[in-house]
Parts: C-alpha cells; sequence; structure tokens
C-alpha cells in the first residue's frame, strides 16, 4: 500500500493508478532506458486488459501529460508513446530508492 501511495504521489494522477496503467509506465520506462520505442499497440498489450480499455487508458495518460505520442515518421498508421521527460525522472528515482 506504501509503495502504490508512493508511485501516486511521484507521477500524481492518482485515479490513473491502478495496476494497468503501472504495468503501462513500466514497460514504458524500461523501453526508454533501453533507448527503444513502443507503439501504441504494443503497449496495450503490456496492461492485460482489453485492448479497447487500454487504448482509452493510454489516451488518458497522454490527456493527463504523464506520456506524450510521437508520430513515426516512417509509418503514418503507427504511433509511438513515450514518457514526458519530468515523469521519467521521477520514475528512476522511485526506482533508484529501491521501490518496487
Amino acid at each position: 500500500m506504501r509503495r502504490r501511495l508512493l508511485r501516486q504521489q511521484l507521477i500524481g494522477a492518482p485515479e490513473l493508478f491502478g495496476d494497468p496503467a503501472w504495468e503501462m509506465l513500466v514497460d514504458l520506462f524500461v523501453h526508454e532506458c533501453e533507448r527503444k520505442r513502443l507503439s501504441i499497440s504494443a503497449l496495450c498489450v503490456t496492461s492485460s486488459i482489453p485492448m479497447s480499455s487500454a487504448l482509452r487508458l493510454a489516451q488518458r495518460l497522454c490527456d493527463a501529460g504523464i506520456t506524450r505520442r510521437v508520430p513515426d515518421p516512417i509509418d503514418g498508421r503507427r504511433t509511438f508513446i513515450r514518457l514526458d521527460p519530468a515523469v521519467a525522472h521521477r520514475m528512476r528515482a522511485y526506482f533508484e530508492a529501491g521501490a518496487e
């Protein structure tokens, strides 16, 4: 419970912080640490919820300023998603503090 509260305090938007949202953010964080891009559809698979619900959640994370959509310059049908730099910084601090 304390770890969930810490996550909410670090990232903000407590209404978005069920497990599917956290799983999405961790996946984004891992991909960014590896300097890899992640498409929205691939991110939605991570959440383990129905695709339509995951797409809505991904949009809510964007609307809250936690993530950003980045169009694929090569394939106009695909969109990548990434963490807002400030959120990525806070997540790095969270994991460096030994939290899970």
